[in-house]
């Protein structure tokens, strides 16, 4: 039986006691899903860190909306909520200021006529050179000078040639959304050709990494998109649902791209104060596809970022907040300053969600607590005295146990961040709270 409360009756203390009395509602947990079901059409086509699962969405989209209404996912990431929204016969925009997000979501939200796919597929590969020694062992250090430094940091001379001879046989394509496709593809392929150490939670070099055939790896993941895109394509086509609008967009959450009083719902699942690990985790894709030259200022634009500031004059619009960030400060200033610019900035966007929602729509919000130099960051709570100042009612709080995640869950409890399960002394986010709030 799904475990639920309502707060509209309760002071600010009492709804605390009773988040707190919540116990876990093993239908929201999915624990029978298999990763080949969780990773269904589309959803397998790139890696992405803390992705919720798309049967989590769906149903979400299913109990709080109806087919024909515009479902927005402010924080869309890899887009599961909008290719759900579209399987469902719901038109979606999806916002994200990560371009790796908006690159991949443009990618899994279009089904591509799978004959026209294998075609393009076999131009490509027959494009792209194998990888032999002569071709790509021997030659010249300077044939590979006009790659940006830090590619030559994180990839071996052998593979950059091998992925430009890939890049140069997309950007041949035809066809944008052909080219979305396998630049989707490639972008997935990145760490696997790189010295990036895949055990490390952080961004490692391992430089006696053994770096796989770049052709074979590109061709077989390739290969797997092509099934999950017939799939996705089939899918679409029984539930008549084709020419369904699925927009992503790479944009800030604070500035939503739709009219006032438009969207049934909202469905998401916000950032946590750590979100700058998203820059870090992709700088492969943003580097090879020039979105930037310079990390430091591609980090600023995420909510969550560490960029050493030192106040945050604007409001939170939570006493409870205000009370974490000041119990935060006792233990460390800076990291103090950080989570209040967090609590501000996602202030600023639950008040642009409910300009953009009609009246008695819907907000679903996924998001866990976790800890930072000892201190609770209690988001759903906060997140919750938020919405009800701006007068959103929160009609249940479900607490769900999280199965598994992509990015490590183990973090060292005095600073917060990931960390090794030798080095680790709690689990990060072994429940999370679903949030569902209507407005007023």
């Amino acid at each position: 039986m799904e475990t639920v409360i309502s707060v509209k009756s309760h002071a600010s203390q009492e709804g605390a006691e009773l988040f707190q009395s919540l116990q876990p509602d093993p239908s929201w947990a999915f624990l029978h899903l298999t990763q080949r079901e969780t990773n269904y059409a589309t959803h397998g086509y790139h890696r992405y860190p803390a992705k919720f699962i798309p049967q989590l969405a769906a149903r979400l989209i299913q109990e709080l909306s109806c087919e024909g209404e515009w479902v927005l996912d402010p924080f869309m990431g890899s887009g599961t909520a909008l290719v759900e929204a579209k399987r469902l016969r719901r038109p979606s925009i999806g916002v994200d200021i990560n371009p790796v997000a908006y690159w991949v979501a443009q990618a899994k939200v279009n089904a591509i006529e799978p004959e026209r796919l294998k075609r393009a597929i076999l131009q490509v590969l027959t494009a792209v050179p194998g990888s032999q020694p002569d071709l790509f062992g021997s030659q010249p250090q300077d044939a590979i000078e006009e790659f940006h430094e830090r590619l030559r940091y994180w990839f071996p001379p052998q593979s950059l040639r091998a992925l430009r001879a890939i890049h140069e046989a997309i950007e041949g394509l035809p066809a944008d959304d052909l080219k979305v496709f396998f630049r989707c593809a490639l972008s997935h392929c990145l760490k696997p050709l790189s010295y990036w150490h895949d055990r490390s939670v952080k961004p490692t070099r391992k430089l006696s990494r053994r770096i796989p055939d770049a052709r074979r790896v590109f061709a077989t993941h390739v290969k797997r998109m092509e099934r999950g895109n017939r799939e996705f394509w089939e899918i679409l086509t029984a539930n008549h649902a084709l020419e369904v609008p699925a927009l992503p967009s790479c944009a800030d959450a604070r500035t939503l791209p739709a009219e006032e009083n438009t969207v049934s719902l909202v469905v998401t699942s916000p950032p946590y104060v750590t979100s700058y690990e998203y820059a870090d985790l992709h700088q492969l894709s943003v580097l090879w596809f020039g979105a930037t030259t310079d990390l430091r200022s591609f980090r600023k634009g995420f909510i969550g970022r560490s960029n050493g500031i030192e106040s945050c004059p604007q409001p939170m619009g939570s006493p409870l907040a205000e009370r974490i960030i000041q119990q935060l400060g006792e233990r460390n200033p800076r990291k103090a300053s950080e989570c209040a610019l967090y609590f501000a900035e996602m202030y600023q966007c639950f008040t642009e969600m409910r300009r953009v929602l009609k009246q008695g729509g819907a907000v679903a919000i996924v998001i866990g607590n976790t800890h930072i130099s000892g201190v609770e960051i209690q988001n759903a709570q906060v997140f919750a005295e938020q919405l009800s100042g701006l007068g959103f009612a929160l009609e249940r709080v479900i607490l769900r146990e999280i199965p598994s995640k992509i990015l490590p869950r183990t973090r060292d409890s005095k600073t917060g961040k990931f960390a090794r399960v030798s080095e680790a002394d709690y689990v990060a986010y072994p429940t999370e709270y679903i949030l569902i709030l209507r407005k007023r």
